[in-house]
C-alpha cells in the first residue's frame, strides 16, 4: 500500500488547527512541512495518528473549538497484491474490488459532527467511501463496518516521533516493538507449549527475545544511529525480571548508552537518558523506529509502504552538522526499497534538499479562517526548469544551490525579491540593515538572469509574494502595460514579464513590482538625472571586481547619505522604497 493524498478539514492536533487542506503524496516519499510558527504543522502529522487509531473525539479536537466545525479526514490509498492477502481483505476481495479504480486507489472519507449543547458531544462517526463508477461518494457499510474499518489493515501503521519525548515514552517505544516482535513468534511457534506447561516459560522467553535476532536487531539499528553519532552506541538491557505467569510473559527492556574510546567502552563518561542530550536521545528513538520492520521480521517489497514517519521538527536540539546528516538519513529511509514514508514538520531550512527525487515540500500559511497549503515537488521543479531526466533535475539544482546555499530558508519568507547577481545582493542586503520594515523580506540572489524565471514559479506555487530587480540588457523598453509591467518582447526578460502577467491573474495571490535597469546597473546608477555624489562612480576598476565596486558604491555613497532627499533619485534605492511601501 502507500499514501496518495490525505486531506483535513477543522481538525486541531496540537497547536494550529486545520480548516480543509490535503497533502498530495502521489510519487512522494519524503515530505517536509514548512510555514509560521502556530500554523498547524504538527497538527497534520496528529490528523492522520488520530485517523488511523479512531479515538473518541473531544471538544479539544475541533478546529477553535467551534460545534459548527465538522471534522473530516479523507484518504486516498494505493493498494496492492499484499493487501490483498491480508486476512481481513482476502475474505472479502471480489466484493472489495469495485470499490477501486483501475489503479487500485481507495478512497475514503471519516466525518465527525460535534452537536452542541450544555457540553459538546458528537453525533455517529460516518464512513464513506467514493464510487468510482457514480464518482460520489456513499455512506456504505460492509457487514456493519465502514470500508475504512476493513481496509485498516492495509493502512500505513503510523510511527510518531514527538519534539520531547520523555525517558518513559522512549522506553515505550522499543518495549512496544519488542513486544510486537514476541507475539508474531508466539502465535507462530510457541502457543501450544505455552499451554502445554507455564514451566517453559524461561525457555519461551529465550526463544520470544531469541538474543541472536535481537543483536541482529540492535546492529541494523546502530547504522543508522552512528551515522550521526559514530562515537555512541545504543545499547538494550533487561530491564526487570518479574515472576511470569501465562497471561505475563514479556520482558521489560530499558535504553541507555555507551560511549566509546577508540572502540572500547568508556565507563568515565554518564550513559544516562537525563545525560546523553535530547538530540541524541530523539535520533535514537528515529533509528529504532526505523527498523522496526526488522524487529517485526517484515519482509521488504520495493514501493510498498507500510509505515508512516510522522517526525516532528526533526531539527530540534542538533548541531549543524547533525543536522545535515539527519536530513540525509530522513530521505534515505524513505527510498524506493524501504517500508517507509515520512512526513516531517520543520522550521529549519537546513532540513529541505530539493535536490532529491520522490521529494515534496508544502508549505503552510495562516488564513483568515484556518491556514493554506501550498506544495511543490520534484515534478513540478522538472518541469519549471523544462528539462526531462531525474539526473537533469539533480544537476540544476546542485547548481542553484551553489549560486545561493542558502535559498531554502526563502521558503520561510512572507516576500521576496528575485534578483541576478551579487552587486545588487550587497546593495540589498545592506539597505535591509539599515531601514526600519515591519516587512519580513528575503533577497534571493538568483546567479543568473536566466533563472529568474525558474525563481518566479517556484515562489507564485508556494504563494510567497516576489519582487523582480533586473537588467533590461539588449531588450527594447516599451510603455508599461495596463498591469504597470513593461512588456519585453525579446530575451530573458520577456520570460520574466510572462511569468508576472500570469501571476497578477492568480485569484488570491498578491505578486509584487517588476523594477529594471536600464540597460545595466552601473550606467542605470551614472544617469544625469542623479546627483553627482550619489552616482556610481567611473573611477571604480573593472579589475576589481563588481561585488568589490558594489560594497564601495553602498559603503563610501549610498548609506551614508540615505538620509538626503536626493537619494530618492537612486534607482536602486527607488526601487527598494517602492517594494517596502508596496501592499
Amino acid at each position: 500500500m502507500k499514501i496518495i493524498s490525505f486531506g483535513v478539514n477543522n481538525f486541531r492536533g496540537i497547536a494550529g488547527g486545520l480548516e480543509y487542506n490535503t497533502i498530495e503524496f502521489n510519487n512522494s516519499n519524503t515530505i517536509f512541512l514548512l510555514g509560521q510558527n502556530n500554523v498547524g504543522k504538527s497538527s497534520f502529522l496528529k490528523a492522520y495518528e488520530f485517523f488511523y487509531k479512531n479515538p473518541t473525539a473531544t471538544v479539544e479536537d475541533i478546529y477553535r473549538m467551534n460545534p459548527e466545525n465538522i471534522i473530516e479526514f479523507e484518504l486516498v490509498l494505493q493498494l496492492d497484491e499484499f493487501d490483498f492477502k491480508k486476512e481481513s481483505i482476502a475474505n472479502k476481495k471480489e466484493g472489495l474490488k469495485k470499490w477501486l479504480n483501475p489503479d487500485n486507489l481507495l478512497k475514503i472519507k471519516r466525518v465527525l459532527k460535534p452537536k452542541s449543547g450544555a457540553k459538546i458531544s458528537f453525533e455517529k462517526t460516518e464512513n464513506y467511501t467514493w464510487d468510482y463508477n457514480e464518482d460520489k461518494y456513499v455512506e456504505k457499510n460492509y457487514g456493519g463496518i465502514g470500508l475504512d474499518t476493513v481496509f485498516q489493515a492495509a493502512l500505513p501503521t503510523p510511527i510518531f516521533i514527538k519534539a520531547m519525548p520523555t525517558e518513559a515514552e522512549g522506553e515505550a517505544i522499543i518495549n512496544e516493538i519488542l513486544k510486537q516482535k514476541a507475539t508474531a513468534n508466539l502465535e507462530d511457534k510457541d502457543r501450544q507449549e505455552l499451554k502445554e506447561a507455564q514451566a517453559k516459560i524461561q525457555e519461551l522467553q529465550d526463544k520470544l527475545y531469541n538474543p541472536e535476532s535481537i543483536q541482529s536487531y540492535k546492529e541494523e539499528v546502530n547504522k543508522y544511529f552512528q551515522s550521526l553519532f559514530p562515537n555512541t552506541k545504543i545499547e538494550l538491557s533487561e530491564k526487570d525480571k518479574a515472576k511470569w505467569t501465562e497471561n505475563s510473559i514479556g520482558k521489560s527492556f530499558a535504553i541507555h548508552f555507551e560511549q566509546n574510546n577508540n572502540g572500547e567502552k568508556d565507563e568515565t563518561i554518564p550513559t544516562s537518558h537525563e545525560r546523553i542530550g535530547h538530540g541524541a536521545v530523539r535520533s535514537a528513538i528515529f533509528s529504532l523506529l526505523l527498523m522496526k520492520d526488522v524487529a517485526e521480521e517484515f519482509e521488504r517489497v520495493d514501493n510498498r509502504k507500510d509505515y508512516i514517519v510522522l517526525f516532528e521538527e526533526p531539527e530540534l536540539f542538533l548541531h549543524p552538522k547533525l543536522m545535515k546528516q539527519l536530513r540525509t538519513l530522513i530521505y534515505k529511509v524513505s527510498e524506493t526499497d524501504t517500508p517507509y514514508q515520512v512526513l516531517c514538520a520543520s522550521h529549519s531550512p537546513q532540513m529541505i534538499d530539493i535536490t532529491k527525487d520522490k521529494s515534496s515540500l508544502v508549505r503552510m500559511i495562516k488564513h483568515n479562517e484556518g491556514t493554506r497549503l501550498f506544495q511543490i515537488n520534484d515534478e513540478f521543479l522538472k518541469d519549471s526548469k523544462e528539462i526531462k531526466t531525474k539526473e537533469e533535475l539533480k544537476q540544476e539544482m546542485n547548481e542553484v544551490l551553489r549560486f545561493n546555499p542558502f535559498i531554502c530558508e526563502s521558503f520561510y519568507a512572507d516576500e521576496v525579491v528575485l534578483i541576478e547577481g551579487p552587486t545588487e545582493e550587497i546593495i540589498l542586503r545592506g539597505y535591509f540593515n539599515e531601514i526600519q520594515t515591519d516587512k519580513d523580506i528575503f533577497v534571493v540572489n538568483c546567479g543568473t538572469v536566466n533563472n529568474i524565471p525558474f525563481f518566479q514559479k517556484i515562489f507564485s506555487r508556494f504563494n510567497i509574494k516576489y519582487h523582480v530587480i533586473c537588467d533590461s540588457d539588449a531588450a527594447d523598453v516599451m510603455e508599461l502595460d495596463d498591469l504597470g509591467l513593461i512588456p519585453f518582447e525579446t530575451g530573458i526578460q520577456k520570460s520574466i514579464y510572462q511569468q508576472l502577467k500570469s501571476d497578477y491573474k492568480k485569484a488570491d495571490y498578491s505578486v509584487g513590482l517588476f523594477q529594471v535597469n536600464v540597460p545595466t546597473f552601473e550606467p542605470s546608477h551614472q544617469q544625469e538625472t542623479i546627483n553627482d555624489y550619489l552616482r556610481y562612480s567611473n573611477d571604480y576598476l573593472v579589475t576589481d571586481g563588481k561585488p568589490y565596486n558594489a560594497n564601495l558604491y553602498w559603503k563610501d555613497v549610498l548609506q551614508p547619505n540615505l538620509g538626503t532627499e536626493e537619494i530618492n533619485n537612486v534607482p536602486i534605492v527607488k526601487f527598494l522604497k517602492n517594494i517596502v511601501n508596496h501592499n
